[in-house]
């Protein structure tokens, strides 16, 4: 999301200031859509936690095994 001139990037500022003074999440990435979907579902389903990086790596190599 880099935006060219002047004109994208006023937008780009405008539309995350009027987010974040009506309290609306502003996601520009499918990265950050999947992170927060994510989320989402975890706080539904309890699975909300705390690991290690490395912890959290684990379990990835494990489960692609």
């Amino acid at each position: 999301n880099t935006p060219y001139g002047t004109g994208g990037r006023l937008d780009g500022y405008e539309i995350r200031t009027a987010a974040v003074s009506r309290s609306v999440p502003c996601l520009t990435t499918v990265q950050a859509l999947a992170a927060a979907v994510q989320g989402i579902d975890a706080l539904n389903h309890g699975g909300v936690g705390v690991r290690s990086l490395q912890e959290h790596a684990e379990q990835l190599t494990a489960a692609r095994d």
